[in-house]
């Protein structure tokens, strides 16, 4: 993921770009790579990292430091959508009309969030995850690819509760508990050791 966020950042300006590692050895890909203790107080970090709980794991570690986003120049974010800091908004993501979304949400190629969805912190979309209008994510969601998420309605958002697994190619109808992991047209909860 740091890879493909670090060529959306060398198309969208010209600052510095480092990856940081505890153990560094040479470069990657052209691109330096520090350690933690090298950061400047005021450098801005990108937790370029696929899992939902990695990023919180990282958030967590350098509490305090300041956080950027990565919004990829082929996106469309809406001017009403609100977006939490250290947002990673890949190609040709779309975000709609009157969205929120958390802090560290990372949407990659393709995804899409609708009208009046709400998202929590640390909510990964991989490729072509669709979201529907009227959608209230929970915190650290993980949407795996080419999943569809069903719209809600003002009068009841469709529900996906905090910590849910959505496995690729799955289609959400209806809401998901906390925790759950679902799969299947239509999305069912997975029972043991099916994940």
């Amino acid at each position: 993921m740091g890879r493909e966020l670090a060529d959306i950042a060398r198309r969208s300006n010209d600052l510095p770009i480092v990856f940081v590692v505890d153990a560094p050895h040479g470069d990657i890909q052209g691109i330096p790579v520090i350690a933690p203790d090298a950061l400047a107080p005021d450098d801005l970090l990108v937790l370029a990292i696929g899992s939902s709980a990695g990023r919180k794991t990282l958030a967590e570690r350098f509490a305090g430091r300041f956080f950027g986003s990565v919004v990829a120049s082929s996106a469309i974010v809406s001017p009403s959508a609100r977006i939490g800091e250290g947002a990673q908004i890949c190609d040709f993501v779309a975000i709609n009309n009157a969205v929120t979304i958390g802090r560290h949400f990372q949407a990659n190629v393709f995804s899409q969030v609708s009208h009046d969805c709400v998202i929590g912190d640390y909510v990964t979309f991989s490729p072509r995850t669709t979201c529907n209008g009227t959608v209230h994510i929970g915190d650290g969601v993980f949407v795996g690819a080419g999943a569809i998420i069903r719209n809600g309605s003002a009068d009841r958002p469709l529900r996906i509760g905090d910590g849910a697994t959505i496995a690729m190619g799955a289609v959400v109808t209806r809401d998901v508990p906390p925790g759950a992991t679902v799969l299947g047209v239509p999305a069912r909860e997975a029972g043991p050791g099916a994940a």
